[in-house]
């Protein structure tokens, strides 16, 4: 995959991890409660390298029983890629990436509506949209940098009486246009 960066950062687990402690700041066995799927080795793995590249950081620590217990969260700055580290590697590893980020989205869906067995799941606002524009190089560089500043703007927000956790997750992807046929 293209740069070190972009291999650190959109490695599936890594990327997961990241993402998780982007809205909270959690305990390793937090994070191993939310990808019950990863294993332990692994998941100990992607903190390390996620901490050794200063793209987390320990906010606290504990000791429990023989064990030091620390608590992780995101440096926000360090966890940013541009657009170039984004691209950086293979048609085929830019997918695996997505397919990473739409998985999560799932399991975070999935993680919340099996939270709420009550059905008030259906009580909360939840909002997907999917939409199309045509835009300008211009237009689109502008509508990332309005998208980013948007953002921005809530995902710092910290856990306080009354308010629960959202995953923001935003993704603008030029589509290719469909060649309309002489008979259109």
């Amino acid at each position: 995959m293209g740069t070190d960066r972009a291999r650190l950062l959109l490695h599936p687990v890594r990327m997961r991890v990241v993402i998780a402690l982007s809205g909270d700041s959690l305990t390793t066995r937090d994070l191993q409660r939310m990808m019950p799927e990863v294993p332990q080795a692994s998941l100990y793995r992607a903190i390390a390298q996620l901490k050794d590249a200063g793209v987390i950081e320990v906010v606290s620590s504990e000791r429990r029983g023989g064990a030091m217990e620390r608590t992780y969260r995101t440096v926000a700055q360090a966890a940013m890629m541009t657009n170039e580290e984004f691209t950086s590697g293979t048609p085929e590893e830019f997918l695996a990436t997505l397919q990473a980020f739409a998985d999560h989205l799932v399991a975070t869906t999935s993680r919340f509506v099996g939270s709420r067995d009550d059905g008030s799941w259906r009580n909360e606002f939840l909002s997907v949209r999917n939409g199309g524009t045509w835009l300008t190089k211009a237009e689109a560089d502008e509508l990332g940098r309005d998208l980013a500043a948007l953002y921005a703007k809530y995902e710092d927000k910290p856990r306080r009486d009354g308010a629960q956790p959202y995953s923001l997750n935003v993704a603008m992807i030029p589509d290719a246009p469909v060649e309309r046929g002489a008979d259109a």
